[in-house]
């Protein structure tokens, strides 16, 4: 759980624009040090962006993020350099997420009678309460579809500009607004509903 709190949490790691096109150039050219310093930089960012989108399974997450780097490797002399390197790996990681949503089989998790395990460390409390908080994010995320979510998370939760998401997406802007303007709505009646049922 804390590792999933970490990623949740991690913070873009952005590299000065002339230093990215210098190591691409560089592991373009079969610099294998280049490539494992761009794994370095954004394996986080990939790691976090395909854990919102697939939804609380780290596991997956981290074979969606081991997906996006060998995409990463195998199309990496056909990248061009002119095109901003992190749109383009975030778009990898959509349509990697995509494809693995399309072909997941759920399977519900099982919790067995009396193997739940409570700490009492000090500041359990405060780690319960953010654990639950984690849950509500990824349990509101799950109420959205597919577009809407990424859209959601590239915009609100990656931080990435409107018109950049659009381009990530392959779509237009106001069709990114829509479908953040739409995920917003579900997302506070899920809340709403959640917060009722609590009272």
């Amino acid at each position: 759980m804390q590792e999933l709190a970490l990623v949740m949490a991690g913070e873009r790691l952005d590299a000065p624009e002339e230093q990215l096109v210098l190591l691409v150039k560089r592991a373009k050219s079969g610099d294998i040090a280049a490539f494992e310093e761009i794994l370095g930089r954004y394996e986080r960012q990939v790691l976090g962006t395909a854990l919102r989108l697939l939804g609380r399974n780290l596991e997956d997450a981290k074979d969606a993020a081991q997906q996006v780097f060998l995409r990463l490797h195998r199309g990496l002399r056909q990248l061009d350099e002119n095109r901003q390197f992190e749109s383009w790996l975030y778009r990898v990681t959509v349509n990697v997420c995509r494809d693995m949503l399309r072909v997941r089989i759920r399977k519900p998790a099982v919790q067995l009678e009396g193997t739940e395990h409570r700490s009492y460390a000090p500041g359990a409390d405060e780690m319960m309460v953010h654990s639950e908080q984690i849950q509500l994010i990824y349990d509101a995320l799950d109420t959205l579809s597919e577009r809407e979510r990424a859209a959601l998370v590239l915009r609100d939760l990656e931080g990435i500009a409107t018109k950049e998401v659009a381009r990530i997406l392959g779509t237009s802007e106001v069709t990114v607004r829509c479908h953040i303007s739409s995920a917003r709505v579900k997302i506070r009646k899920f809340v709403d509903r959640q917060s009722r049922r609590r009272l």
